[in-house]
């Protein structure tokens, strides 16, 4: 007498019935959920689009509190902060809120500053946010003269406080101001390292230096020289700066937000890339390079 053959129905019933309960229990201890994360590497300063973010599932317990969940709340914001591929899109970073971003990033007592540079003071556009620069500032005689401070003479009388007025009747005191001689301006261009230890806070994408690889698309040929044309032309960058004195010269103390204002309207400023442990570079062994006395210098040993 031959055996029953065992229908495969109920094995498949009881393995589905197992697997639905799998299901379950997974869902209600995993919860899954959905977040928008970036596709692709977003550079800061960029109007998101549906292109550039993603849906992408994950526990409920690896949600962060301010993450995006649907695609249309972020598309058309500013990104604030960039984000690499699969980096959450929170609202802490969207440029629409206050404290995102570069106010988010400055310590106390410390601003956010944008210079001028070109591709010859700006490191050839190798500078990125995050790493420390040294400010070397130039001031040329011509600018000193053009901008030396005009003083007005007046009569004394306009300047006298209330208890030095003449009483009626009594004769008229006057006095001839002293005339303030008008400092020499320098012979020849000065320059200086002014400032250490100033990070990087943002650079334009336009402005960074970057290499083409080969056998590049044409829009990445296209982008590659639009790149390098509008670096050529200019920039700015964006430094923290601390608006505490600090000591520029010994014994002489400036506020450096206001210095490196100055020096970016009336002088001209480089930069120089630190290394990543800091350049450690005390005050009083940096000295004002004139370059009227170098070249007189250099000929006079010449004549040795």
């Amino acid at each position: 007498m031959q055996p029953k053959k065992r229908s495969p129905l109920a094995a498949i019933v009881l393995a589905v019935v197992i697997g639905l309960l799998v299901i379950a229990l997974l869902n209600g201890v995993i919860r899954p959920t959905q977040v928008v994360t970036a596709k692709v590497s977003i550079a800061p300063g960029t109007i998101l689009t549906d292109s550039l973010v993603e849906l992408r599932t994950i526990p409920m317990g690896a949600k962060p509190a301010d993450a995006a969940t649907r695609i249309e709340d972020v598309s058309g914001k500013m990104l604030a902060v960039g984000r690499a591929p699969g980096d959450f899109i929170v609202t802490s970073v969207l440029g629409e809120i206050a404290g995102a971003g570069i106010p988010a990033e400055l310590p106390e007592g410390h601003v956010a500053l944008a210079i001028h540079v070109d591709m010859a003071s700006g490191v050839a556009g190798l500078l990125r946010p995050g790493q420390t620069v040294t400010v070397i500032g130039m001031i040329a005689p011509d600018i000193l003269k053009e901008n030396t401070t005009n003083i007005i003479a007046a009569p004394i009388t306009e300047f006298m406080p209330p208890y030095m007025t003449t009483t009626p009747g009594a004769p008229r005191v006057t006095a001839s101001p002293t005339p303030t001689p008008t400092p020499a301006p320098p012979s020849s261009p000065l320059a200086r390292l002014a400032i250490t230890g100033l990070r990087v806070l943002m650079v334009p994408q336009s402005f960074r230096y970057e290499e083409v690889p080969a056998g590049a698309s044409e829009d990445q040929l296209y982008s590659s020289a639009r790149t390098t044309m509008s670096a050529q032309e200019g920039s700015v960058i964006v430094l923290d700066v601390p608006t505490g004195l600090i000591e520029v010269t010994p014994g002489f103390k400036v506020d450096p937000a206001t210095l490196l204002s100055a020096l970016d309207q009336y002088g001209l400023i480089h930069l120089a890339l630190e290394p990543t442990k800091g350049l450690g570079l005390d005050v009083s062994d940096v000295l004002t390079l004139n370059l009227g006395e170098l070249y007189q210098e250099m000929n006079e040993y010449r004549k040795k």
